[in-house]
Formats: C-alpha cells, sequence, structure tokens
C-alpha cells in the first residue's frame, strides 16, 4: 500500500472507529459497506489480539458494564491510536476526533466527548484514561454508545 492509500485508510478508520467507539446509536446500528466492515474487524483483531481482551468485556459496555480489567482499559486505548487520533504518549487529539466526525452526529458526540474530557488527565496512564473517558461517555449518553 503507497503512502497516500495508506494516510487515506488512517484517516477513513479513524472516522469510523470513532463513529462506532463512541457516537453510533447502538438502538438504530448504521449499515456500513463491506469495505468499511472489513476495516472495523481488522481494527477489532488487531487491537483484541494485542490487548487479549474477552469479547465479553467488550459486549458488556454497551450495557453499561465496565469491567476493571487492564485489557479492556487497553483495547480502547488502542482504538483511539489505531484510528491515529492518539499519539504514541497516550495524548489524545479530541478536537481532531470531532472534525472527523459526520455533521449529522457533530453535535452530540461534542457534547459526549467534551462532557468527558476531563477524566484524561496526566496522573493516570493511558489506557486508564481511555477507559475513564469510554465509562463517561456511555453515562453522558447509553443510546449513542458503542463498542466494537
Amino acid at each position: 500500500m503507497s503512502t497516500t492509500a495508506s494516510a487515506m485508510s488512517k484517516r477513513m478508520l479513524a472516522i469510523f472507529v470513532l463513529l462506532i467507539a463512541i457516537a453510533s446509536a447502538a438502538k438504530e446500528k448504521p449499515v456500513f459497506s463491506e469495505e468499511i466492515r472489513e476495516i472495523i474487524e481488522h481494527v477489532h483483531n488487531e487491537c483484541a489480539g494485542k490487548t487479549g481482551v474477552a469479547e465479553e468485556d467488550i459486549a458488556n459496555c454497551e450495557n453499561g458494564v465496565f469491567k476493571e480489567d487492564p485489557k479492556l482499559k487497553c483495547y480502547m486505548y488502542c482504538l483511539l491510536e489505531e484510528a491515529s487520533v492518539a499519539d504514541e504518549h497516550g495524548v489524545v487529539d479530541y478536537d481532531m476526533m470531532v472534525s472527523l466526525i459526520p455533521e449529522e452526529y457533530t453535535e452530540r458526540v461534542t457534547k459526549m466527548i467534551f462532557g468527558c474530557k476531563h477524566l484524561d488527565t496526566p496522573d493516570k496512564d493511558k489506557c486508564q484514561r481511555a477507559f475513564d473517558v469510554h465509562k463517561c461517555s456511555y453515562e453522558k449518553d447509553p443510546d449513542f454508545y458503542f463498542l466494537f
């Protein structure tokens, strides 16, 4: 894959990870093209493989059950990193995250993200910060939260 194609794939990935991870209606799941489903599956498999997280723990998050497990926490961070909205030090670019969201979701996602951003503090490791923001996002809008 060329550098330009790789950058484009990363940009597309960022959009879809964000949509799915924190901005897709759980009760009205969006329909994705085969290409996007393959990207989502790849990111999921990559992060699940890296972290060893249990599929059940991922699924339980949709019901508000956030297991205090380092594997789940690092899985959540891995999604951000794979989407290129977090760097190797765990710094998340929330403005970039919001800018990648389709306009129809912008207002709702902005409320969730910026309503939880305060939990992303340097006194915690990057996995814990991602977990805290995800958990808060669910609490802010449980019908809109989805983790793949």
